[in-house]
């Protein structure tokens, strides 16, 4: 059903018009990345961008109009061609910086994992609707984790670290807007930090020359003893909770909880250690202490935190970056283009870019709070889920608190893909509002 003259006048302009602005920051500050201070010329890359964006703002304009409730119906037709789409690029994929994350259509290039976000939001804000009465057993979270498995595997091949990590707090904010049992969550959460801080301590200890200092560590850096140990502790936990079937003794429950958690956890981490590339885990561990590396991983970080600082209270001047213009800040056009921003328009562009960002995540959450159905809720959830890591994470690791991912800045960062998918996530939360004025 199209919406009526009276739903237009409902629609969040406010939104928009926030939404404008910060792309048009983002346009300027490519801009500026992109242009050479000697030779007085320009990369030409803002163009691009400014093309992406006029065609996303006709689609979300399109999406505004139509009914968000068909999303729902054909959420899994999406997400398969989402799926499919990824094992595409996974096979055929063009190669940049040794990820095979695009496909090449002649004129356009396209980044596949980037929609299947909002695909896997869409079949979740589905699914989790269907089966609102159960969410809260812990069976009900197989089928959601699964689906959120599936592109994080194939993600994690290609290898793109930044946007698998992306389908988890996806999944975990839409499984406790459903209403899901906040302990599966803990569990849930617990079980990704040990998946996540193992590995990163074993590399740790290696890299900086710590091996040798401690047994214990030392005796799990083979992770075919962690495969073992996990497998034990697996064991153990199917026994006890098979024995608290039968007797009901609620101490059993007391070891094959958190046995479960454990072994999952440890499980987990050696999978990550097999998939893991040495320069994924070197990231993260760098962020942490970029010294270690100040010509390698760490280079980036420690040139961003320069470029910000440098910028002071009000900034360098537009076009005057002396880190961004000189070449000395990697990635300045995408991952770190937040550091241009600092550098040049110094503390208060900063924080007026970050209040832009801040009010369209306010929105997303007004939205979603306000919706008048469960699956536009949990859309709006999904989706604001979303624009909230992607600014957190690239903002964080520009400022040196965050690992380097590569996640770009949703409406700000160079990338086509990025921010057609910002787009159209837009299109959704404007049509989610100005429904709820029709029901």
């Amino acid at each position: 059903m199209i919406i009526s003259k009276d739903g237009l006048s409902k629609i969040d302009y406010t939104l928009v018009i926030t939404v404008i602005l910060t792309v048009c920051i983002g346009i300027l500050m490519i801009y500026s990345a992109g242009f050479d201070p000697i030779n007085k010329v320009n990369s030409g890359i803002f163009k691009k961008q400014i093309l992406w964006f006029i065609f996303g703002f006709i689609i979300m304009v399109g999406i505004t109009l139509l009914n968000y409730q068909a999303l729902g119906e054909y959420s899994m037709h999406i997400y398969i061609i989402s799926i499919v789409l990824l094992v595409i690029t996974l096979i055929f994929g063009r190669p940049v910086r040794n990820t095979k994350a695009w496909l090449n259509f002649g004129i356009i290039t396209i980044q596949p994992s980037e929609f299947m976000k909002l695909a896997l939001v869409i079949i979740l804000a589905k699914y989790l609707e269907i089966r609102e009465r159960d969410i809260n057993r812990l069976r009900e979270l197989i089928i959601p984790t699964i689906l959120t498995l599936i592109p994080i595997l194939i993600v994690m091949k290609q290898p793109d670290f930044g946007t698998a990590i992306m389908f988890i707090p996806i999944l975990l904010t839409m499984l406790f807007v459903g209403g899901a049992d906040v302990s599966h969550l803990v569990s849930i959460v617990t079980i990704a930090a040990i998946a996540l801080i193992v590995p990163m301590i074993l590399t740790y200890r290696e890299w900086a020359g710590a091996e040798g200092s401690n047994f214990l560590l030392d005796f799990f850096k083979d992770v075919r003893l962690l495969l073992i140990v996990s497998g034990v502790l697996l064991f153990a936990t199917v026994v006890a909770y098979v024995l608290h079937f039968f007797s009901v003794n609620k101490f059993l429950r007391k070891i094959y909880v958190p046995g479960s958690i454990l072994s999952l956890g440890l499980l987990a981490s050696v999978i990550i250690q097999n998939l893991f590339k040495v320069y994924q885990k070197r990231r993260i561990l760098v962020f942490l202490n970029p010294d270690l590396d100040p010509q390698g991983s760490g280079y980036n970080i420690i040139q961003s935190k320069i470029a910000i600082g440098s910028g002071g209270f009000f900034g360098k001047g537009f076009l005057k970056g002396s880190q961004s213009q000189l070449g000395f800040l990697p990635e300045k056009t995408s991952d770190f283009i937040f550091s241009v921003v600092a550098e040049e328009w110094g503390f208060i562009g900063a924080i007026i870019l970050i209040s832009l960002l801040g009010f369209i995540i306010f929105r997303g959450i007004q939205i979603a709070y306000e919706s008048k159905d469960k699956f536009g809720a949990l859309l709006a959830s999904g989706i604001t889920t979303i624009f909230f890591f992607h600014i957190l994470i690239n903002i964080g690791m520009a400022v040196g608190i965050m690992p380097v991912t590569g996640l770009p800045l949703c409406f700000v960062s160079y990338g086509g893909s990025n921010l057609l998918m910002s787009m159209i996530c837009i299109g959704i939360l404007i049509n989610i509002r100005a429904r709820k004025f029709v029901y």
